[in-house]
């Protein structure tokens, strides 16, 4: 088979104390700038692994514009003021959202998803008001789902701002990869990890109304509205070096205050240690890299903080060439005290088990979780999808697109990443299958994700890389900063393409009719 690889050589990265209160080991303060491998502009097009196989072009529909008065381009925006507590991990939290109602109908009531009420005695809600601070008491929280009853209707198009007052007890992170994932709210003896931790505005469905998913251990199940981000957080009681990485732009506030703020994100999640040590880096795009990770990495005589930042780096700068631009102006990274990875916004986790047990070669976890996270920037945080319903509109593009970062980045291993990462699994089960329908992550990991990685690849086959890659990039382009559905990704093909892949979609998905439209969500 005929490889066309494309030039990855070239662009320098540099590295530097880039992130906020920036803290080097020994070891990297004294490096020198190094180069990484970089796509090239060449990366307008796939490496061709099928170089005699064409295939015609998308011709995506144009974006629809709602009619009506102008609202911004987030229909939410949230202004929060935390206090951690770092001896007693509580926080006290006051939080102001503004809602736009972009349903294009009345609504009486205002539902947000409270991922953190999951179990008891972590999320307590002291208050909820009006913007102008009058109490509203015609509200309940049942699981997951906060309701509250609006003192009047909202018309289309009108905004209403609410306050909520709450108290967080962060749990300890459990051990073990099945409760372990949950990490990302959770603290250990040295990192306090606040994601999905405060109430967020539920998406909504014409059909259905409000949607509140259902808590599943395995996997991810929310859906989640593009919003505006602003959070102040305080810390009291930590030692000294305390560090606070979080995505956006930050300002250091005082010595205990970090202010975070970010346009067009899903959620905002922070990580706070006084043992974070910090890495940076620009790319060609003049994207930051800010790394932040703990001392034993900084120990081993492997530069292993080096290796999982221009890893990073160098995902963006694929990507970027791939999907399109990367949507944010920084990417921050996170050594987690949890298992396997975590996307966020702007902020990505990457298991500490990965940092320590990288031998120094390319071919292993690290750089495969870190691609893998670094991928969901544009599967997950740029195009919204119900990941409880429809995994793989997001975990099946972001597994492919590990494939394509060996493919480019380290050619010499890309049949080495089949092998290792799909095919000793010998997965079994249907692409399209809900997270609902597992109780245990490996047989979801080898339908959703494994079976979804092959999916990918015999579409590729199916259409050729030309049309392929535009198919993809109009799938980005067209739903940023939406929650998009099987027929918003399927329907970007022409009646001949969408019959090229059929033998696909009769072999991956239980439903082959692709372009139904239940799942839709504005």
């Amino acid at each position: 088979m005929l490889v066309k690889l494309l030039c990855i050589a070239g662009a320098l990265v540099l590295l530097g104390a880039c992130a906020p209160d920036a803290q080097m080991s020994p070891e990297i303060h004294s490096a020198t700038p190094a180069a990484t491998a970089s796509p090239s502009a060449q990366a307008d097009t796939l490496a061709t692994h099928r170089s005699t196989e064409t295939g015609p072009t998308p011709s995506p529909s144009p974006a629809e514009v709602p009619e009506g008065e102008p609202v911004p381009s987030s229909s939410v925006a949230y202004d929060i003021t935390a206090a951690l507590d770092w001896p007693g991990k509580t926080a006290r939290v006051e939080q102001r959202v503004t809602f736009w109602n972009t349903t294009g109908t009345d609504l009486g009531e205002l539902v947000m998803n409270v991922d953190a009420n999951r179990d008891p005695g972590v999320f307590s809600l002291q208050r909820v008001a009006t913007g102008k601070g009058a109490s509203i008491e015609d509200y309940t929280l049942d699981g997951a789902r906060l309701s509250i009853r609006l003192p009047q209707a909202l018309a289309p198009n009108e905004s209403v701002t609410l306050l909520l007052d709450f108290d967080l007890t962060i749990p300890s992170i459990r051990s073990g990869y099945r409760w372990g994932h949950l990490g990302y709210l959770g603290y250990s003896g040295r990192q306090v990890n606040l994601g999905m931790w405060f109430p967020l505005v539920a998406a909504f469905n014409p059909d259905t109304g409000w949607i509140s998913p259902p808590f599943h251990s395995v996997g991810e199940h929310f859906v989640l509205r593009q919003a505006d981000f602003t959070v102040e957080l305080s810390v009291t009681g930590a030692e000294d070096g305390l560090r606070v990485a979080g995505p956006g732009d930050v300002t250091r506030v005082d010595n205990h205050t970090w202010r975070f703020e970010l346009d067009g994100g899903r959620e905002m999640a922070l990580s706070v240690s006084s043992s974070f040590l910090t890495l940076g880096t620009v790319t060609a795009s003049e994207v930051k890299v800010d790394l932040y990770y703990l001392p034993e990495s900084a120990q081993s005589p492997l530069s292993i903080p080096r290796h999982a930042l221009e890893t990073a780096a160098t995902a963006v700068t694929l990507f970027e060439e791939l999907y399109g631009p990367y949507p944010y102006s920084r990417l921050v990274v996170v050594e987690g005290d949890f298992p396997d990875g975590m996307e966020f916004s702007g902020l990505v986790f990457v298991s500490g088990d990965w940092f320590r047990t990288w031998q120094g070669i390319p071919n292993d976890w690290l750089t495969i979780i870190t691609a893998h996270e670094v991928s969901h920037q544009w599967w997950y945080a740029q195009v919204g999808n119900d990941q409880g319903n429809f995994p793989y509109l997001d975990e099946a593009l972001a597994m492919y697109s590990e494939a394509l970062f060996f493919e480019h980045v380290y050619p010499e291993y890309q049949d080495w990443w089949w092998e290792f990462r799909v095919r000793a699994y010998g997965p079994q089960g249907y692409v399209d299958t809900a997270v609902y329908d597992y109780q245990g992550v490996r047989e979801y990991i080898n339908a959703v994700y494994l079976r979804g990685a092959q999916m990918m690849d015999a579409l590729r086959g199916d259409l050729g890389d030309e049309a392929f890659l535009e198919w993809l990039q109009a799938y980005a382009q067209q739903m940023r900063g939406e929650v998009a559905g099987p027929s918003d990704f399927w329907g970007l093909l022409r009646a001949e393409q969408l019959d090229a892949t059929r033998e696909t979609r009769a072999h991956f998905l239980r439903r082959e009719n692709v372009l139904l439209r239940p799942e839709s969500i504005p």
